[in-house]
């Protein structure tokens, strides 16, 4: 059976071996295949991407800015490390030759939405490097796998109108900006209307979460995804499923909502469900999420996708806590 899984080990890259020393949650496909795994007492398939290629990074991003990532000074930006943050004296592998683990974490991305349109539901356990801009990177995002998995399947004539559904904490401004003006692209976000980034880019529907409302919070998720869907009838559907809005996110700027795990998943299973109801493709990315608990959201979205595609659950198998 052909799986809609995309992962490998690699995609837990060896940040010390490149002198970086953040809470990034490099594990989480690791984490939620091994909870997958004994709930079915036995180990999922899944399918190793090919890196992307640079011709098929430069349909997004610029020739200057791809140039620039020869340069650690980028790296440096791109990370937000300040004087003595990155540990240089330790590294053992210089900064720009990161770029592999980014071109192979956004191959599956890529490789995700082919599946998605072959199978109806598909999953890369990693990716979602929303805040990349076609000229610059920054917030931990070096480049938009988002962006180039849609711009090469439209541009093989494989789909015309997508819908990127983006709910990490942080606002999806990259994604936003690499479409800005494209009638066949709808970028919905939704996020935290406070904290990083300062400055919000114009989405096709944002809906901006304030503290004192995040108890609405699914409320003000349901109505964008129905306003979405009459303003736009996509062919496919980008989930950019960040778990950094979790309770459990150890990232101090994600302060603002803090939201409780039944919350995340019950987002989760709603976009999923929605898109499965209707036979529109989907596929789904991970995104943010800080920490050695975040994976715990993602578990329960994959384990939805995997229950709502028929290939390894039915929806009456219990789920572990």
């Amino acid at each position: 059976m052909e799986t809609n899984l995309v992962f490998s080990p690699a995609y837990n890259t060896d940040l010390p071996a490149f002198g970086l020393d953040k809470p990034f949650a490099l594990d989480r496909g690791e984490m939620v295949l091994a909870r997958l795994a004994r709930d079915l007492g036995r180990t999922l398939p899944y399918e190793t991407p090919l890196p992307l290629t640079m011709e098929q990074v430069a349909t997004v991003h610029t020739a200057a800015y791809l140039e620039s990532l020869k340069d650690a000074a980028t790296w440096l930006n791109i990370f937000e490390l300040k004087d003595g943050e990155h540990k240089s004296a330790t590294a053992t592998k210089p900064l720009p030759e990161m770029i592999d683990d980014f071109l192979l974490k956004s191959g599956g991305t890529l490789l995700a939405a082919r599946k998605a349109l072959k199978m109806g539901l598909a999953a890369n356990l990693g990716g979602g490097y929303h805040h990349a801009f076609p000229d610059t990177g920054r917030g931990f995002c070096v480049i938009n796998d988002i962006a180039i998995a849609i711009t090469c399947l439209k541009s093989e004539k494989l789909i015309k109108k997508v819908l990127v559904v983006d709910v990490d904490f942080h606002q999806g401004d990259g994604t936003a900006t690499a479409f800005a003006g494209d009638a066949d692209v709808f970028t919905l976000s939704i996020h935290s209307e406070e904290g990083w980034p300062e400055v919000k880019q114009k989405s096709s529907l944002d809906v901006g979460v304030l503290e004192k409302d995040k108890g609405r919070y699914l409320e003000l998720l349901k109505a964008a995804l129905d306003e979405a869907l009459q303003k736009f009838a996509p062919d496919m559907v980008i989930f950019v499923a960040g778990s950094d809005a979790y309770e459990k996110d150890i990232l101090p700027g994600t302060r603002y909502l803090r939201l409780p795990l039944a919350v995340l998943q019950e987002r989760d299973r709603y976009i999923i469900d929605t898109f499965a109801d209707r036979e529109i493709p989907l596929a789904m990315v991970f995104a943010g999420g800080y920490g050695p608990d975040v994976w715990e959201v993602h578990y329960h979205a994959v384990r939805r996708l995997l229950e709502r595609s028929g290939t390894m659950f039915d929806t009456k198998t219990e789920a572990a806590v």
